[in-house]
């Protein structure tokens, strides 16, 4: 490997590294209801490139959109080296272009959130879709800039291991496009209960958990058995693809799937255990970006169907000649 390339490869895994830092502090936004900060203002806050006197959840909503914005121009130069440092036809190329892609989406979503005013106390049935279609653009945007990192530094599973897509069951593609799919939601659902944690917190006093007619409240049920049918399901998965003869990187991964599904389950009874306080709502969140990270290098890693389906795009693009 090429220095540039390395030195790209280590450029976008601390891009990714950022990205998860970014997400997490979003959601601080939220627990804090610090969203509408800066009004309705957007990118300027209050009007103003830099808010005056600002007040506590100014300042997280400022910061949250310094560190956001930091992201974008991270972003922007992620395919500006990539071209510089792959051949034509190079997945890191491809992936890198879908993470500043995605990057725009979640920034106009961001900024839609603040326009519309669907922040802080705001309870609506369209803050609830908005943020659930939120989380899902934050997964493929994850998913994005974690191919990038693979297609820079890992070997190509199909090119290193090129009898997996043939040796493996006919059943494994679709488990692995299914739990995907399931993740997301599951990720989807989890940020509707969040939101409703934060805007209706459950009383101490022992009151039940239901009493409260709002559909955010009433939903709650939803996430954990999603995330129990799901978790479970990718516990099952991983564990029948460590019986078969996969390489090593699809081992490790599968092993990483089944710890983090495992300890997610543990944290999800925790939150509901503890009446999900604010630290722990971020740690689910940050194992949950982890877990949806070990699957999609878990689906790479046995050439399914995400490089694969790069490739193939690839593959068309320069007239049937591969060249990642």
């Amino acid at each position: 490997m090429a220095r540039s390339q390395r030195r790209f490869a280590h450029f976008a895994s601390g891009l990714l590294a950022y990205l998860l830092l970014v997400i997490v502090f979003g959601a601080w936004v939220r627990i804090t209801g610090s969203g509408a900060g800066c009004g309705d203002h957007w990118p300027t806050c209050q009007g103003l490139v830099l808010p005056r006197a600002p007040s506590v959840a100014t300042l997280i909503e400022y910061t949250h959109r310094l560190t956001s914005g930091a992201l974008g121009i991270l972003t922007v130069l992620l395919p500006v080296w990539a071209f510089r440092s792959f051949p034509r036809g190079h997945a890191a190329r491809r992936w890198s272009v879908c993470t500043l892609l995605l990057t725009g989406v979640e920034a106009a979503i961001g900024a839609g959130l603040v326009k519309a005013q669907l922040v802080a106390e705001d309870a609506s049935v369209a803050r609830a879709v908005v943020v659930a279609l939120h989380l899902v653009n934050t997964l493929l945007l994850t998913a994005s800039a974690t191919l990038t990192v693979a297609a820079a530094s890992l070997p190509d599973p199909l090119a290193v291991h090129p009898t997996t897509s043939s040796s493996r069951s006919s059943a494994e593609p679709l488990a692995l496009g299914a739990l995907l799919v399931a993740l997301a939601l599951v990720a989807a659902s989890g940020a509707v209960t969040a939101l409703g944690d934060t805007l209706f917190p459950v009383p101490v006093s022992g009151a039940p958990l239901y009493a409260s007619e709002h559909f955010l409240v009433q939903l709650r049920v939803v996430h954990p058995i999603l995330a129990c049918v799901t978790g479970c399901g990718a516990i099952a998965l991983a564990l029948h693809l460590l019986g078969r003869a996969l390489p090593s990187p699809a081992r490790r991964w599968a092993a990483a799937l089944a710890a983090l599904s495992a300890l997610q389950l543990l944290l999800g009874a925790m939150n509901i255990w503890l009446r999900a306080p604010g630290w722990l709502q971020l740690t689910h969140l940050l194992l949950a970006q982890l877990l949806w990270i070990s699957a999609v290098l878990l689906t790479r890693a046995v050439g399914l169907p995400l490089e694969h389906a790069s490739r193939v795009a690839g593959a068309g693009a320069e007239g049937g000649q591969l060249t990642s």
